[in-house]
């Protein structure tokens, strides 16, 4: 059996699951929170603001992305983390406006690629590890060791 030696690519994998799962538990403390706070109003409001919940959770987790990836350093907490930067094909962190899109993007190709698979099996053969949406914006992920 011979031993695998990682690529470049293959860490750049590894560290974006692992800083994708850091945000999501950031964005899920944040969403926890937002819910309290909510019910607290929706208490005082006689149940009004409880109807508008389930549309408050996507709108909490595009704008996480969108403000922490479009800020100046155009990285999440995951991505410092784990020493990641997200590029776009000049080698510029992307604005606000592309991010937006880009996220509403991942949210839908994520989803309908996890049930026809080829969200999790495109990054394994392509030999840049790159997600679809990576591939439609030309981005991409450059480790900062």
């Amino acid at each position: 059996m011979k031993n695998y030696k990682p690529t470049y690519f293959d860490k750049i994998v590894l560290r974006r699951v692992l800083a994708s799962i850091i945000d999501l538990f950031v964005c899920f403390i944040i969403v926890t929170v937002i819910w309290i706070l909510l019910n607290i109003l929706g208490f005082i409001t006689f149940g009004v603001i409880e109807k508008a919940i389930p549309f408050i959770f996507p709108v909490i987790l595009s704008t996480y992305y969108s403000f922490s990836v479009g800020g100046k350093k155009g990285l999440t907490l995951g991505m410092v983390l784990f020493g990641i930067n997200f590029l776009n094909k000049n080698n510029q962190n992307l604005g606000v406006k592309e991010l937006f899109i880009y996220n509403l993007l991942f949210f839908l190709v994520i989803p309908v690629g996890i049930l026809l698979l080829f969200a999790i099996i495109l990054p394994l053969i392509s030999k840049e590890r790159k997600c679809l949406q990576d591939y439609i914006f030309k981005t991409k992920f450059i480790l900062e060791d």
